[in-house]
């Protein structure tokens, strides 16, 4: 038995965000892996938990934290060994720089290109007969929008460029960084990498040429290192519920 419930999801960058850190903390928790393309995620029991009707939810000895990069934070602070901020406030404030850009503009970044990738797993719910009763059950409307667009073909090839641009947006911006660093804030690796790294890897996934070049050289390097984690093989490939061979993982 553990302190820690994780409802998640398998290809969910946020999720992998999420696990890493467990990993790395060395921290045990019950997985309760969550079918986002067949909507599980906006059951009632799920929404009860996290009336946003998103992953990850994590929760701690009966008391909920949601929002990916929250959960990190409150990981780190709850468990005092391996610590992943750094010790410096100056430099504490730059990793949550980092956080908030993971949030605000490498998530958006993915966001189209991912759904993309995974929308055929939802046709069956967004389908003539079933969408209204899928729409109604999503809780926010700016996603209710996002799945009517997927029911209608999904995103438009301006969309998706837009996302590839943001992407190479990212890249560079991480390119610039550990250029100058081993790592994104300073000298060890800590919530700033964990926060990136689910993106950066999905869009060295999704288009690899993107990462190609002398202009990817350091993040190729820094990619290669956070790789080389214990924790980057369990949170990303994560095999640690039966249910985990089951749904799709990019």
């Amino acid at each position: 038995m553990t302190d820690v419930t994780l409802y998640h999801g398998m290809a969910s960058t946020c999720s992998k965000k999420v696990r890493m850190c467990l990993y790395e903390k060395g921290v045990a928790f019950e997985s309760r892996l969550l079918d986002l393309q067949k909507f599980e995620q906006h059951r009632p029991e799920y929404l009860a938990i996290n009336p946003n009707g998103v992953v990850p939810t994590l929760v701690h000895r009966g008391r909920s934290i949601i929002e990916s990069s929250i959960i990190v934070d409150y990981i780190d602070d709850v468990y005092a060994n391996n610590p992943l901020k750094p010790d410096d406030p100056y430099d504490r404030a730059q990793m949550r720089l980092w956080l908030k850009y993971s949030d605000d503009v490498a998530y958006k970044a993915v966001y189209a290109p991912t759904w993309q990738a995974l929308k055929h797993r939802a046709e069956e719910g967004l389908a003539d007969g079933k969408l209204a009763e899928t729409l109604s059950s999503i809780p926010t409307p700016e996603r209710r929008d996002r799945w009517q667009k997927m029911s209608q073909g999904g995103f438009t090839e301006t969309e998706i460029e837009s996302a590839y641009a943001q992407m190479r947006v990212c890249l560079a911006r991480v390119e610039e960084q550990v250029r100058a660093t081993p790592w994104l804030v300073g000298d060890r690796f800590t919530l700033a990498d964990l926060a990136m790294l689910p993106f950066i890897d999905r869009i060295s996934n999704l288009r690899p040429e993107f990462l190609e070049g002398p202009d990817c050289e350091a993040l190729r390097a820094w990619l290669a290192r956070s790789k080389q984690r214990p924790s980057f093989d369990r949170a990303f490939a994560f095999k640690d519920d039966p249910r985990a061979a089951e749904l799709p993982n990019l």
